[in-house]
C-alpha cells in the first residue's frame, strides 16, 4: 500500500497534525496507526456447558454470533465466527462446555490450553446458581500454569435471574428481588476471591437484560488498549453507551502515546527536537481524541 493511499485513510484534521511531525516520524506513525484501527481482535467465550457462553455472545455484538441449542450445549469444538460492519472484523472463539463427561472434558482442557495464548481476552461464564466451580477453577488454574496472564481474564456471572430463591424476580422491572441481590452479591464476592479475578466480577442475565450495560463497560475496561477500541465497534449499539465509547477513546489515547514514545525513540534527535516533539505530542493526542469517531 503506497504513502499516499495510507495517508488518504487518515482523518484531515490529522493529517494536518502529522504535516507538523518529521517526514520518517510522521509515516511510522501513519503505518503503526492504521494497523491498531484495522486490528482485528479475538475473543474467547470459556466455561462449563450450559453456562449461557453463546447467548452472551449473541447479545453483546451485533450482529449476533453464534447458535444457541435451548436443550443440549450447541458447541463440540472450538466455532470461530466473525463479526463484521463494514470493514472492520471481530473474531469470537466459543469454546466447547467443561465439565460434561470425562473424556470430552480432558480434551477440552487440552483445546483451552492451545488458544489461550492466542486471545485478546477471555471471557469466563459462571452460572450464578451453579453450587460448585471446581471444574472451573481447575481448568482456569492449568491455564495460568501454561502461562496465560490473569489480567486476560473476566469473568462474568450469568443467568442471574435464576438465582435462588428464583421465584422472587421481578419480572415487572426486570431484576432481583432483595434476597436475591444479597444472594449475588455474596457469589459475585465469591467469584472474585476463588478465581483471583483482576476485573470486577458482574452478574448478568441475557434473558432479563439484567447489568448488560455494566458488564459491556467492564469489557471494554478489560480489554487490552489496543484493542478496546475494534471491540466497541461491533457492541450491539444499545450496549455502546457514551461510557462505553469514552473507556475505549480513552485506551486509544493511550495507546497512540505509546506509538508515539516508541517512533520518537527509534530516530535519532537533538534535545532541541526533543523539546519540541514533547510540545506536538500533547497536540497529536488531542487531536487523536477529538478524531476518535471518526477513525471506529
Amino acid at each position: 500500500m503506497s504513502d499516499r493511499t495510507l495517508t488518504g485513510q487518515i482523518p484531515d484534521a490529522l493529517q494536518q497534525s502529522l504535516s507538523r511531525l518529521p517526514g520518517v516520524l510522521s509515516d511510522t506513525l501513519v503505518e503503526r496507526l492504521l494497523r491498531c484501527v484495522h486490528y482485528e481482535p479475538v475473543i474467547g467465550i470459556m466455561g462449563k456447558s450450559g453456562a449461557g457462553k453463546s447467548s452472551l455472545c449473541n447479545t453483546l455484538f451485533s450482529p449476533p454470533p453464534a447458535s444457541v441449542d435451548p436443550v443440549r450445549g450447541c458447541t463440540r469444538r472450538v466455532h470461530r465466527y466473525q463479526v463484521i460492519r463494514g470493514p472492520r472484523t471481530l473474531h469470537i472463539a466459543d469454546f466447547p462446555g467443561i465439565a460434561e463427561t470425562p473424556e470430552p472434558d480432558r480434551q477440552y482442557r487440552r483445546l483451552y490450553r492451545a488458544w489461550a495464548l492466542k486471545l485478546d481476552l477471555i471471557v469466563w461464564a459462571l452460572k450464578a446458581d451453579d453450587r460448585a466451580w471446581k471444574d472451573d477453577l481447575r481448568c482456569y488454574r492449568e491455564l495460568l500454569d501454561a502461562g496465560a496472564a490473569p489480567e486476560r481474564f473476566l469473568f462474568v456471572l450469568t443467568q442471574a435471574d435464576k438465582m435462588e430463591p428464583c421465584r422472587e424476580w421481578d419480572d415487572i422491572n426486570h431484576q432481583p428481588s432483595p434476597r436475591q441481590s444479597e444472594n449475588l452479591r455474596a457469589k459475585t464476592e465469591l467469584a472474585a476471591m476463588l478465581f483471583a479475578a483482576v476485573h470486577p466480577v458482574i452478574a448478568v442475565s441475557v434473558t432479563e437484560n439484567y447489568h448488560l450495560e455494566e458488564w459491556a463497560e467492564a469489557l471494554i475496561k478489560a480489554l487490552p488498549v489496543s484493542s478496546c477500541s475494534a471491540v466497541s465497534r461491533h457492541l450491539s449499539p444499545e450496549l455502546r453507551t457514551e461510557r462505553v465509547q469514552e473507556t475505549a477513546r480513552e485506551g486509544f489515547v493511550r495507546a497512540t502515546g505509546d506509538i508515539f514514545d516508541e517512533a520518537v525513540a527509534a530516530i535519532q534527535t537533538s534535545g532541541r527536537l526533543v523539546r519540541q516533539l514533547q510540545r506536538l505530542r500533547l497536540r497529536f493526542l488531542a487531536v487523536i481524541r477529538a478524531v476518535w469517531h471518526l477513525l471506529f
